[in-house]
């Protein structure tokens, strides 16, 4: 699909909407950059919006101890996805929490757990560890607190300044990892409300 000339008016983002928000300092974004940038925060939205309600799973931790006494945590936060940390925070396979024969079947049965005790039955099943799972806090240094406001105006601030900075030295954009741009503007779409952007 070819880009647009820079002289179209987009319908559903009207040139005045962004000659508005360059003249209050809110974007420093050329016109067709913030019409992709404004549609992937709607699209976003609306997927958020549209996604369809799951059932609320309680946050689990459970501790592997291997015969030799290494330790790995499967967890998760209230209604996120499974983890498995190791003992010294780095993320790993379930493999090294002692699930050695389908992994991916362990993973799918941990998914659809609602309970930690779900949870800990399930790898009971799956597991071959000899010292077993047991009940645990979370891992060390694994905060898990949800990202507050003044966090996300935080990452909304510096996402403002990756746009000012590409727009000063466009060569800069060769060293940005787009994804996590990406990611983190979907983000911070989902978690502020609309208009607290650019505060």
């Amino acid at each position: 699909m070819s880009r647009p000339s820079h002289w179209d008016d987009n319908p559903d983002h009207p040139v005045d909407d962004w000659k508005t928000e360059v003249a209050n300092d809110d974007t420093r974004l050329g016109y067709l950059d913030w019409v992709e940038a404004r549609s992937e925060m709607l699209a976003s939205e609306d997927s958020a919006r549209t996604a369809e309600v799951s059932p609320r799973r309680d946050a689990v931790r459970i501790r592997a101890t291997d015969r030799l006494g290494n330790i790995a945590y499967i967890h998760r936060e209230t209604n996120r996805p499974m983890r498995c940390t190791l003992a010294s925070g780095v993320s790993a396979a379930l493999f090294y929490a002692g699930i050695t024969t389908d992994e991916m079947m362990c993973c799918f049965a941990l998914d659809d757990c609602e309970t930690a005790d779900q949870a800990l039955a399930v790898l009971r099943r799956y597991g071959s560890l000899d010292y077993g799972y047991c009940h645990a806090g979370p891992p060390p240094g694994w905060y898990s607190s949800p990202a507050t406001a003044p966090a996300l105006h935080l990452l909304a601030g510096l996402l403002g300044q990756i746009d000012r900075l590409a727009t000063i030295m466009p060569d800069v954009l060769d060293q940005i990892d787009e994804d996590a741009v990406k990611r983190a503007r979907a983000f911070i779409a989902m978690e502020l409300p609309s208009g607290s952007h650019g505060a």
